[in-house]
């Protein structure tokens, strides 16, 4: 049976129990990792404590052991200066003699390892040293120097590093002063090359005697593994393990400093026990000072709190177990009176009521219960109600359909509808006739298996969806099966409702519309042949007249020998018909010749720029060069010209201000011309008709705006405005 399935009374039971045992648990637990915490705390700073109390013993009787020996040494050569003084004051030596055989006796010294035997005088000058390139050097700047030259005599701790070594060390001096020769005799040696020096039996029994809970103890070893100090063992114990195989001893002499916890058993045990050791060490004589203590000793509180918790537990789920039957027979009771009003109500008596007795929860859950089978009348009367009102709204919601897709179907656009995949949501009645597939063969399928040409609008239509907006492709050119070339209108419109995701696509077939607005253009060209005819018969005549000039001159002139002034030209001259060519040469028939040639080619120049913008081309769109079409236009718009109002389009100044390296546009050149020329012209002719004193000018700016990535023209006139 699962817990779900069991009567209230036991799932209060349970509940009432295992909140109380978590509560409990959870208390003991912390509490008893606090309390092994502060005990570990406890047992941590104890041991580490002993542990400094062991080395301040150490260090003390060291430092006195030290202070004794160099003492010794040094009031000893003390006495050695005085006996080789008197032998200078009976002049058996010379003075210089005398200090001679005194540094010799004294650098013939060794303290300990590498100690020796220095002296120094009052100002702090090396005059005797066992290194030949210190003697006679200046160390007053020594601190340790310093104290040496104020007192004279007495002991004193420094650290030094001999050249050649990685780093200080601590060291040690006793001096005494011999005032004859105001020398300053120092005994110097490491601290740690006098281990030997101590005594163990001065602090022994100090060390055994410190205990740790009840058997824990003190002990030392030396780096190498060597048992100093020990209650029950002697001897090297570097690789010594424990009971689980762990080198305890190897770890502390490469840690130096910590805590450690081990098995061991001492020769008077019979087992082996957890053991928690701190340890630090004595630099100066490579010495390892341990204090331990057995867990079970240290953690033995806790085993009586762990007693008392488990009573503690059991009457707390037998006092549980107690209140939670009582307290459920007090609502299970009126719950059973529940579920049969609940089962009468479930078989459809909504008249059923409970009665109402006390002001306890049950007594107000009585009351909400006759409250419920009330409003559970009046709600069944309501969704009576609301199901015959729905069925209506669904019948007008059906006609809306029906109506918006007789609406859609009567458009006279293709309606396209994709979802995100390019699969057709939308089929209209246009896009049946267009392609004469049904709307219920077309839905769901891709658009390009239904419309092939559509493969070139697809990064629109994507670019549409992924952006939001609305893209538009405008009198696109297509071919229809029949071969006849068309043109189409694009506009998509993406969707982002509540309906879905995807896009509708308008089509529109605007070959006709644009084959109308090519007639009105032609229409509007042929409206500005009227005024450009004038200024081209204008730009014709002149050369012309020039060319026939020129031509009336060369027949007159060379092809004529029987003209009158020829012949009296050349008699004149000193000369005949036949030196024609000096005659050509002093006539500068050349250069009338090149006058005719330049002029033939600007009446072809002007005869080409008019056709072309007079000739009737397709609407398709294509790229071009703004740059060369504002030129070509500024060629035409030159041709202008007025002979009643005088009115000359050449004699404007143009300024051109065009950006390097502009894009090239794709527009219908012809469209763009025309309006560019109504500008140019309406520009020109305002000028004219109000003239000023300043000199008439065009300024033509070409650009592209980056933001837009559009480019922009800017024509500009300083006449009065159009």
């Amino acid at each position: 049976m699962t817990f779900k399935n069991l009567s209230i009374k036991y799932k209060l039971f349970i509940a009432f129990a295992v909140v109380s045992f978590a509560i409990l648990s959870l208390s003991f637990t912390l509490l008893f990792f606090q309390v092994r915490k502060n005990l570990e705390t406890q047992i941590q700073k104890e041991l580490s404590t002993s542990n400094q109390t062991i080395t301040d013993m150490v260090e003390t009787a060291a430092t006195v052991s030290i202070k004794n020996h160099l003492r010794a040494i040094a009031e000893k050569n003390l006495e050695i200066l005085k006996h080789v003084y008197g032998e200078f004051l009976n002049q058996t030596l010379t003075e210089a003699q005398a200090r001679e055989k005194a540094a010799g006796i004294l650098l013939s010294q060794s303290v300990g390892d590498t100690g020796y035997v220095y002296c120094i005088d009052s100002r702090g000058v090396a005059v005797v040293h066992p290194r030949e390139k210190v003697r006679g050097h200046d160390f007053s700047h020594r601190s340790f120097i310093q104290d040496q030259i104020k007192r004279k005599q007495g002991y004193l701790e420094y650290d030094w590093k001999n050249p050649g070594e990685a780093k200080e060390r601590p060291k040690a001096l006793y001096m005494t002063y011999f005032e004859p020769w105001d020398w300053i005799i120092s005994v110097s040696s490491y601290k740690s090359e006098f281990s030997r020096l101590v005594s163990i039996d001065d602090f022994r029994d100090r060390i055994l005697d410190l205990r740790f809970g009840i058997t824990g103890y003190s002990y030392i070893v030396d780096i190498m593994g060597n048992i100093i100090i020990h209650p029950e063992i002697s001897g090297n114990f570097f690789d010594a393990r424990d009971s689980r195989g762990t080198k305890f001893v190897q770890q502390m002499i490469d840690r130096k400093n910590g805590y450690l916890t081990y098995f061991w058993k001492n020769p008077s045990e019979d087992a082996a026990r957890e053991k928690f050791v701190a340890f630090s060490h004595i630099p100066d004589f490579d010495w390892i000072i341990a204090s331990s203590s057995y867990t079970a000793e240290v953690f033995s509180p806790l085993s009586e709190l762990r007693t008392s918790f488990l009573l503690i537990l059991v009457m707390a789920v037998l006092a549980t177990g107690l209140v939670s039957m009582v307290v459920s027979a007090t609502i299970t009771r009126p719950l059973t009176a529940f579920i049969r009003r609940f089962e009468r109500g479930a078989q459809g008596d909504l008249t059923s009521k409970i009665d109402e007795t006390g002001q306890d929860e049950l007594g107000k859950l009585s009351v909400a219960f006759n409250r419920f089978m009330d409003r559970l009348n009046d709600y069944q009367a309501h969704i009576n109600t609301e199901i015959q009102n729905r069925k209506e709204t669904e019948q007008e919601l059906q006609t809306l359909r029906n109506h918006l897709a007789d609406i859609i179907d009567s458009m006279p656009s293709t309606l396209i509808g994709i979802d995100t995949g390019l699969r057709v949501t939308l089929w209209n009645e246009k896009a049946v006739v267009a392609t004469g597939i049904s709307a219920d063969d077309a839905r769901g399928r891709h658009i390009i298996s239904l419309l092939p040409r559509f493969s070139d609008h697809i990064s629109l239509i994507e670019e549409s969806l992924e952006t939001n907006q609305i893209r538009r492709r405008m009198k696109h050119p297509f071919i229809l099966e029949s071969g006849e070339a068309r043109h189409e209108d694009i506009i998509i419109y993406p969707l982002s409702g509540p309906g879905g995701h995807g896009a509708v696509n308008r089509i529109d077939d605007v070959t006709d519309i644009l084959r109308m607005e090519e007639t009105l253009v032609q229409n509007e060209k042929m409206l500005s042949v009227g005024g450009l005819a004038a200024g081209m018969a204008h730009e014709i005549n002149n050369p012309l007249a020039g060319v026939m000039q020129n031509a009336g001159l060369l027949a007159n002139r060379l092809t004529d020998p029987d003209m009158p002034a020829n012949v009296r030209a050349a008699d004149r001259a000193g000369t005949t018909m036949a030196a024609i060519r000096d005659f050509m040469a002093a006539r500068d028939i050349p250069k009338i010749i090149r006058a005719v040639q330049d002029s033939g080619a600007r009446m072809a120049e002007i005869v080409d720029n008019m056709l072309s913008f007079a000739r009737k081309g397709d609407s398709s769109f294509s790229t071009h060069d703004p740059a060369d079409l504002m030129d070509k236009t500024l060629d035409i718009a030159a041709t202008d010209y007025d002979l009643k109002k005088h009115y000359d389009f050449r004699s404007i100044a143009i300024e051109k201000d065009y950006e390097a390296h502009l894009p090239m546009i794709t527009c219908e050149s012809g469209k763009i011309q025309q309006v560019l020329l109504n500008i140019l012209n309406n520009g020109a002719q305002a000028m004219f008709e109000n003239p000023a004193d300043r000199e008439s000018k065009f300024v033509l700016r070409l650009s592209r705006e980056k933001r837009t990535n559009m480019l922009r023209i800017e024509i500009r006139d300083n006449g009065p405005g159009m």
